[in-house]
């Protein structure tokens, strides 16, 4: 069963883990790195955002993650 909002196969990437978006909370198959969070404890995330909100975070934040 294919979810209405996957993007078409030709466009997927099977390196890309779909993210939820920091902005509006949709998930995206293009995340954009926009943070990274740093805890005391030393462990640490990524914050993603969809490319259409990605360039809320500044031009440092221009492509999708690697």
């Amino acid at each position: 069963m294919t979810n209405p909002t996957d993007p078409a196969p030709e466009r997927q990437s099977v390196d890309t883990i779909p993210q939820l978006c920091c902005h509006c909370g949709r998930v995206t198959r293009q995340p954009v790195l926009v943070d990274d969070v740093h805890t005391p404890a030393g462990e640490g995330s990524n914050v993603y955002a969809c490319p259409d909100d990605a360039v809320l975070f500044g031009e440092q934040h221009a492509g999708p993650a690697a």
